[in-house]
């Protein structure tokens, strides 16, 4: 195993080294020691103390645009982090991630960063109804990360960081596959990086930009596909559709308010199971009212939603009177956007949204 880490450093360098030879750039390796949140009473046969090492490589951000300036010029970092979770129900993990590094504090020789990422994970042993029926947090071979740290780094010299971290990491498929109870690892984190033509690190001044208060009529149509059951041979298509209002705070910030309509086969699935034999059934649609906060920069934006339900009908399993909602967006033109969004009732996941929407009115160019 080390010699096949020692093999994707050497191919990572000549990597860089030929599409960033004038600019600078980060290529480092962590070693993590951590253990598993019992969120869930269900997950208490899985507790577990795992190891992961995690190569990556971190692109500046050194222009003149009012995100960079605003978020003081974070980094851009794609990891790939193998996780061995030291338990044969569980076995290991390969995930591939891409992050923001926001800088919280900058000193001359030591620098702390905030970490916010998300990616795809593959598992090497997920649930099998036959040979792994045990394994309720890993039930499909690939699953969706969300990945939050707190690092500190310290220079040794103008090239070579040495890193502590400490990392929340989620793991989940969104219900695509049940069961989903999902996986929560909380790890310290040690680790060394090399900075490639440091002497380029020059941050350019933002360019002044004319702000308005800009107000938006979004609209977002979401898609998902889930399982209502263990082991079910088809899935239940889930349909959301959103209109918000939203007013620019700044020419990073947004905060958006609205309304979400959705229909969900496998809440249908569930009612007619369970009134089978009755002639009148609840309604399986649901209005919620949802409130958010959008974070942007550049062309891309983190998302968190609060929905409370002011229309529903019928209580399915794991329910809660509210949601949450995370993701990403990215902005393909001004008023056009795709995004991939965690909904969620407090720790249960009900779906993984693929999600496209606009605004009708002009989204403010970002400098």
């Amino acid at each position: 195993m080390k010699i096949k880490y020692i093999v994707c450093i050497a191919i990572i360098i000549a990597f860089c080294n030929k599409t960033h030879a004038q600019k600078p750039f980060d290529i480092g390796v962590l070693q993590d020691y951590g253990f598993v949140i019992k969120h869930s009473v269900k997950i208490g046969h899985l507790q577990t103390r795992p190891l992961a090492t995690t190569l990556y490589f971190n692109k500046y951000h050194l222009g003149n645009e009012t995100w960079m300036k605003k978020f003081n010029h974070p980094k851009t970092s794609f990891a790939l982090t193998y996780f061995d979770f030291r338990n044969d129900v569980i076995g290991k993990t390969i995930a591939l991630t891409s992050n923001f590094l926001f800088p919280l504090y900058k000193k001359k020789k030591s620098n702390a960063e905030l970490k916010i990422g998300t990616g795809l994970v593959y598992s090497t042993n997920p649930f099998d109804i036959q040979n792994n029926f045990t394994n309720n947090v890993l039930s499909n071979r690939w699953s969706y990360v969300m990945q939050m740290g707190w690092f500190w780094n310290y220079m040794i010299d103008k090239n070579w960081q040495l890193k502590t971290a400490l990392q929340l990491t989620h793991y989940s498929n969104g219900a695509y596959k049940l069961p989903n109870a999902g996986i929560n690892i909380v790890t310290t984190s040690i680790g060394a990086s090399y900075t490639f033509h440091p002497e380029k690190i020059i941050y350019t001044p933002a360019t002044n930009t004319i702000f308005s208060r800009k107000w938006h009529l979004q609209t977002a149509l979401a898609g998902s596909l889930i399982e209502a059951e263990v082991n079910q041979p088809y899935k239940h298509q889930v349909i959301n559709v959103g209109i918000y209002v939203g007013k620019d705070l700044s020419q990073t910030h947004r905060l958006l308010g609205g309304v979400d309509i959705s229909w969900n086969d496998g809440i249908k699935y569930q009612i007619e199971k369970k009134y089978a034999d009755s002639s009148s059934r609840p309604d399986y649609r649901r209005m919620s009212i949802v409130i958010g906060d959008e974070i942007s920069f550049g062309k891309m934006s983190f998302n968190i939603q609060l929905g409370i339900y002011v229309y529903k009908q019928f209580t399915a399993i794991a329910d809660m009177p509210f949601y949450q909602r995370y993701g990403l967006k990215y902005y393909w033109h001004k008023n056009v956007w795709t995004g991939l969004f965690l909904k969620s009732h407090a720790a249960t996941a009900e779906s993984a949204e693929f999600t496209i929407g606009g605004s009708f009115f002009k989204r403010k160019k970002q400098k």
